[in-house]
């Protein structure tokens, strides 16, 4: 059976709505340490997706074959549900989105890679263990959907993971760096890895030279990237429409959280690990200003929550493979830029702290975070000096807003992933910005 029939068979059998995600993917990884290894694989399947009685069924399989089992399997799954689900409406597309990458990674030889990762391992800081993880996909995907849209999109990716375990004076730390893209190719490689030798480099001086903090409640300046953590971890989540009933945002449409000069979005950015033209239920992705002049303006939304609030999709309907469900999630979140050159907000600051670098930690859907700092430094009198490790950044992002002082020119970004259930490709970041409460290291 072939998709196209698949769908007309989930329609016969009483589908309101019926859709088809197919989905083929080689895979290779490179694992270097003491030694290299090498993997490849290849992986895909079918994912079928029903609207019967006003409830979702789902099943995925990996063989054609099964297809008709796995459409009646669906349909008996949304049938024992009792919902009153209903989607909101889009103009069906048919369209082709080809991959961007300049150098695509099947095009290059695996001795290549193998000899990046070794490249890479030999530049690492010194440490007692250092671990370089190369990883790349390429392949096609489709949508295929009961309402005429058929979508198929060209797929590839490069991403690599870096770890050392660094060891001094009887103390122990994990370091790592993580980046990627899905629109740079193997061309942008050189770039990645000095990206990479670089954030590694300013964590280990940290480790080595940095001391506990001693302040308390101070000024902060963040980086980028660790604004980017707030902006995803602490706040982004708690704007996807699937999460917002459960959060302090649930009643606070259309009210101010933040200074009139603070804004919040999720959208397509330059070189954006969550980039693309069209969601999984084939809508357009949009720009969404969440915070739009520090008033909370819209959530992120797939059809099912779009039709609940009574707004326009906008895109944000995302699944880890076509062995998962849609869901709402995030793609690239980043405050936006304001009109102070770094060296402005560093004179603002006459004791703090300027973080960089976050490592692991724990949010809360209050908007609670509380996370390492793998990289971070005093400052005195608008100087950067001493480095810090050992530390902690906490605080509730949402009482933390209205303390912003200073937003930074430059956008920044970094290429992650965010797992919910699912894993799948985000970046987050903004500019520089400024913290003069609410944010506290210890």
């Amino acid at each position: 059976m072939d998709v196209e029939r698949a769908v007309e068979l989930a329609l016969s059998l009483g589908a309101e709505y019926a859709e088809v995600r197919v989905e083929r993917l080689l895979r290779t990884g490179v694992m270097g340490s003491e030694e290299v290894t090498v993997s490849t694989r290849s992986t895909g399947g079918f994912g079928i997706r029903v609207l019967a009685n006003g409830s979702w069924g789902f099943v995925s399989v990996n063989s054609r074959e099964d297809l008709e089992w796995a459409v009646k399997r669906a349909i008996k799954l949304a049938r024992v549900g009792k919902s009153s689900v209903r989607l909101a409406e889009i103009k069906p597309i048919r369209d082709r989105v080809k991959s961007r990458m300049k150098v695509k990674p099947a095009e290059v030889p695996l001795e290549e890679k193998v000899e990046v990762v070794r490249g890479l391992l030999n530049e690492l800081p010194e440490a007692s263990r250092k671990v370089v993880k190369y990883s790349d996909f390429s392949g096609v995907k489709r949508l295929i959907t009961s309402e005429g849209t058929e979508i198929e999109w060209e797929l590839a990716g490069i991403s690599f993971i870096t770890y050392l375990t660094a060891s001094s004076n009887g103390r122990s730390a994990e370091l790592f760096s993580l980046t990627g893209s899905i629109e740079r190719g193997f061309e942008a490689v050189e770039g990645m890895t000095e990206k990479i030798l670089g954030e590694l480099r300013g964590q280990m001086n940290c480790f080595l030279h940095g001391k506990r903090p001693e302040l308390r409640d101070v000024p902060v300046l963040l980086s980028p990237r660790f604004a980017g953590m707030i902006a995803h971890e602490a706040l982004g989540h708690l704007a996807e429409a699937d999460e917002l009933p459960n959060t302090p945002l649930a009643d606070k449409l259309g009210e101010r959280i933040a200074p009139e000069f603070v804004g919040l979005s999720d959208g397509n950015v330059p070189d954006g690990h969550g980039n693309d033209f069209y969601d999984d239920e084939g809508v357009p992705v949009r720009k969404v200003e969440i915070l739009k002049d520090g008033i909370f303006n819209e959530p992120l939304v797939d059809r099912e929550r779009a039709f609940q609030l009574g707004i326009e999709p906008n895109g944000h309907a995302r699944a880890e493979s076509y062995a998962f469900e849609p869901m709402v999630r995030m793609r690239n979140t980043y405050f936006e830029p304001g009109d102070w050159t770094f060296e402005e907000l560093l004179e603002e600051i006459k004791l703090g702290y300027y973080l960089v670098s976050a490592g692991p930690g724990q949010t809360g859907l209050d908007s609670s975070f509380t996370v390492g700092i793998l990289e971070g430094y005093v400052i005195r009198n608008g100087e950067i000096t001493e480095p810090i490790f050992g530390a902690t950044a906490s605080g509730k992002a949402l009482d933390a807003l209205p303390g912003i002082g200073g937003l930074g020119k430059e956008l920044d970004f970094e290429n992650c992933y965010c797992g919910k259930g699912q894993v799948v490709r985000v970046s987050m970041g903004g500019p520089h910005v400024l913290f003069k409460k609410g944010i506290r290291v210890v």
